[in-house]
């Protein structure tokens, strides 16, 4: 079990958080040492393996709600999966690092409801402003660690965006992507996971490993469809008090 205080959520959403993360092998009595934590933490996050049924039902007692299924992807770049008809309009979408006007566009777009699926934005106790700048200030805080942000190009016009970050030598994180609303529609979304995948092989990489949320089924099934795999998934549970 592994116990985090999520400080930068007291800036991103104004709320004393703290994380615990079970691990397949954590008892039931390990249960005893959060009971603290879960009547006084403000906001609280538990995540729990899957197969551990237990948990869950012990956690749900204690007035933990079941917000969604965290999915770990991961694509070896060798098995990169593309229908001929994707190859064709993949062929034509262009992508280069944002400059800073490109990230007040992006920002205009994730206050205007982007992440429609995020568990944020979907719990009640929290306002579309505080899930938007929670995802601003993610961005930001990972630009200054070094990640790099990339607008996707359709006709020299910006459609979407994403985010890429070395995790580990020839490992790519693309921690965040998504198309513009005017584009939602457009047939394009496939290339928020496919350039980053041109970009990891450009950079002579070999792994794409990322996470989505079982609250996003298009994205799951995006994932699937390009041949990433599962690789864990861990039952989501939050609780306010």
């Amino acid at each position: 079990m592994k116990i985090v205080e999520a400080v930068w959520e007291k800036r991103n959403l104004g709320v004393v958080c703290k994380e615990i993360t079970f691990e397949a092998h954590d008892s039931l009595e390990d249960l005893s040492g959060i009971k603290a934590l879960v009547e006084h933490t403000e906001y609280l996050v538990v995540k729990v393996p899957t197969l551990r049924y237990d948990l869950n039902q012990a956690i749900a007692a204690m007035g933990l709600s079941f917000i969604e299924v965290s999915i770990h992807f991961e694509l070896m770049l060798k098995n990169a999966l593309l229908s001929g008809l994707q190859t064709r309009l993949n062929n034509s979408i262009t992508y280069a690092e944002m400059e800073v006007r490109d990230l007040e566009l992006l920002f205009d777009e994730i206050r205007d409801g982007m992440f429609a699926s995020d568990r944020i934005l979907l719990d009640p106790a929290f306002t579309s402003e505080q899930a938007a700048n929670r995802y601003i200030h993610w961005i930001q805080d990972e630009i200054q660690r070094g990640a790099q942000v990339y607008k996707i190009l359709h006709k020299n016009q910006s459609v979407g965006f994403f985010t890429f970050k070395e995790i580990k030598e020839g490992i790519y994180y693309p921690f965040l992507a998504g198309m513009y609303k005017a584009f939602a529609a457009s047939g394009l979304g496939f290339t928020t996971l496919r350039k980053p995948i041109d970009e990891a092989i450009r950079r002579g990489g070999q792994m794409i490993s990322t996470y989505t949320s079982s609250n996003n089924l298009p994205v799951v099934r995006a994932h699937i469809q390009q041949g990433f795999s599962i690789s864990g998934m861990y039952y989501v549970f939050i609780k306010h008090n």
